[in-house]
């Protein structure tokens, strides 16, 4: 039996969330390292990219015509009231009342519609991300469908995770923390290097002699590295069976990360800068930009995350979402993804963001035993109390 997609949008609105009186997402890790930090946000020595102080994110509802809400996310720290104005102010008026055949649909139009002025990323794109997102929730909550089973007809009814970043103050704290989460089932997680190679060494080091049952490690630079320290670090994370090694130089240098990929040592993984087909397709043609391709769901949506691996698996490459700074919409989005992805890799999992919305949500998505189980609940699997988004919706 074929699922219905089509659709047509009663109204549709953007809220930005901000969680200021929790950690940051950070939390205490590299604390004391000379952080610049503002009101808003906060800068880490020896990396570029800004991150929010405390996590923020913008949320979409989307009302169809028979009355079904759907919720979605992008994965946008820095600047969520951009998305909220652009989808609220902009969007809104462009596509309630019109009727669309699918997603891919919705997708396509609002693409075009601004492609020949230029805007084919950023916060357009993550704005059409998350309106992707909330669509496809609302029309499996109609079709009574979780939506990894509209987007495959297997998909994998459990997955084991990694855990993303191990942020504690010092090394002995981490790897006690590390220690706590093997005790549940983990079998994996990733450190946040910067591209000083001798020190992510002793990093790397410390963590496998202090947590040895761990059974895979994974290493992140934040593009951070020069060719020559890429190089080195590809080697030594390599002896070190890292199983693969992420965001090594700037995100714009296709051609260093082609000539890297051909060196000896770890996987090369990235993807999450690309919002679209359009921007990945050349990174994994031959001569192929990386082994491990890693869509982030808050930027790409349901509809062009499905393009893009059917790219990156045309090309021979396996396809793993990225997570990034988002609550339970976001994650259950990208745990459904997860679900239609490649077995050969564990799902990253930002295990110190999924309780943010408290009360206020309501997921089916429960960690136990490593992993997660798809669960029956239709849509995502995220319900919202929109009484008890109040304290943390910014007006502006």
């Amino acid at each position: 039996m074929t699922t219905n997609t089509s659709f047509n949008i009663k109204t549709i609105e953007s809220v930005h969330l901000a969680f200021k009186n929790t950690a940051s997402y950070w939390e205490s890790y590299r604390a004391n390292e000379g952080d610049r930090v503002t009101e808003r946000f906060e800068f880490k020595q020896g990396w570029q990219t800004v991150y929010a102080r405390y996590v923020e994110t913008p949320l979409v509802k989307v009302t169809l015509s028979d009355g079904t809400v759907g919720w979605g996310e992008a994965n946008t720290g820095i600047g969520p009231e951009v998305v909220t104005l652009i989808v609220n102010d902009i969007l809104g008026q462009m596509i309630e009342g019109q009727d669309f055949e699918n997603p891919g649909a919705l997708w396509d139009f609002l693409y075009d519609i601004q492609r020949g002025r230029g805007y084919s990323s950023g916060y357009w794109l993550d704005a059409l991300a998350a309106i992707d997102i909330a669509v496809w929730d609302a029309i499996g909550k109609r079709e009574q469908t979780p939506v990894a089973a509209m987007l495959d007809q297997n998909p994998r009814p459990k997955f084991d995770v990694y855990l993303s970043g191990v942020r504690r103050s010092t090394l002995e704290e981490r790897v006690d923390h590390v220690n706590k989460w093997i005790d549940t089932g983990l079998r994996g997680a990733k450190i946040f290097l910067t591209g000083d190679v001798d020190s992510g060494i002793a990093e790397l080091d410390g963590l496998q002699a202090g947590a040895p049952e761990l059974e895979q490690w994974m290493v992140d630079t934040l593009w951070m590295c020069s060719h020559e320290s890429a190089e080195l670090g590809k080697i030594e994370y390599g002896k070190r069976d890292v199983r693969f090694f992420e965001c090594p130089l700037q995100p714009e240098d296709l051609v260093g990360h082609q000539e890297l990929v051909k060196r000896p040592g770890a996987d090369i993984a990235l993807g999450e800068h690309f919002r679209s087909r359009y921007q990945m397709e050349q990174w994994v043609q031959e001569p192929r930009a990386l082994d491990v391709y890693q869509p982030d769901i808050g930027r790409t949506g349901f509809t062009d995350y499905m393009v893009q691996m059917g790219i990156a698996a045309d090309a021979g490459i396996k396809t793993t979402p990225h997570m990034g700074s988002g609550v339970s919409v976001f994650q259950a989005a990208t745990l459904q993804c997860a679900a239609v992805a490649s077995p050969e890799y564990l799902q990253e999992f930002q295990g110190g963001l999924s309780d943010r919305l408290e009360e206020a949500s309501d997921t089916a998505w429960k960690y136990a035993d490593g992993g997660f189980n798809l669960p029956d609940r239709p849509g995502i699997g995220v319900e919202i109390n929109e009484r008890l988004l109040e304290p943390f919706i910014v007006n502006h």
